[in-house]
């Protein structure tokens, strides 16, 4: 009797099982788990596509005055960059977790300088860009990675400098053309099934350029870049299709 008292207590404290309740929570866990896993591989399997937009802007304001040493006269030296660039992008994954893409760009860019008698007042420029790459993603979980990979790009610019009073006969305009190779870095977050964002991070580029100025001359130049997130917002999202 003694061990059925006991049993019948150890029963009752514990509380009394519900095998259905706990297997239908289980069965849900595994199915939202498998569901997931699917979702990560689709996105980035081979055979899945992308289709997307590329955003990008950065505004830089300053003010403040310059106070000759000379005379004392006060002038102004506010000045204010602007930059903005939109356009699209398609990429196919040639293999799982490695996507083969191209993009096209469009920017205008614009620098405002005081308003001062016969210097620059403003600069504007529109620019237009096109890019092959080439990205292997690293998923850290179903929704978050990494994605980096080479890339080569051709740039044609076109620059307009203007000047204030009576300068302004020595308005000009140039055009600068680029060929840029090298390798970026970006995160990559998934929201949705069909839905990704990405955000630059970093990038390292080798760069030859050739500005033409018109009847003063031309100049060639290279460099070596390297740019990191701070040096603008740099936005892409991206609508996946064509998977499994």
């Amino acid at each position: 009797m003694l061990n059925g008292e006991i049993s019948h207590v150890f029963t009752r404290s514990m509380g009394s099982p519900k095998p259905k309740k706990y297997m239908k929570k289980t069965i849900f866990l595994i199915a939202a788990f498998v569901l997931a896993a699917v979702i990560a591989h689709a996105q980035t399997e081979k055979g899945s596509q992308t289709l997307g937009l590329n955003l990008g802007f950065m505004y830089n304001k300053n003010t403040g005055i310059n106070i000759s040493p000379y005379d004392y006269t006060v002038t102004d030296a506010s000045n204010k960059y602007t930059t903005f660039n939109l356009g699209p992008v398609y990429s196919y994954f040639i293999a799982n977790k490695l996507e083969l893409g191209a993009s096209f760009s469009y920017a205008q860019t614009s620098y405002d300088y005081p308003d001062l008698p016969n210097n620059i007042s403003k600069t504007t420029s529109h620019t237009y860009d096109g890019r092959i790459y080439l990205r292997k993603y690293f998923m850290f979980t179903d929704k978050i990675g990494m994605r980096t990979g080479p890339f080569i790009e051709g740039v044609s610019m076109s620059n307009k400098y203007t000047y204030a009073g009576s300068a302004s006969i020595y308005d000009y305009e140039n055009r600068v053309y680029q060929y840029r190779a090298g390798a970026d870095l970006g995160l990559v977050f998934y929201p949705a099934k069909k839905l990704g964002f990405a955000a630059y991070l970093a990038s390292l580029s080798y760069t030859h350029q050739r500005v033409q100025n018109g009847a003063q001359g031309y100049t060639n130049g290279d460099a070596v870049n390297f740019n990191l997130v701070n040096s603008g917002l740099q936005l892409s999202v991206f609508y996946a299709f064509g998977s499994k």
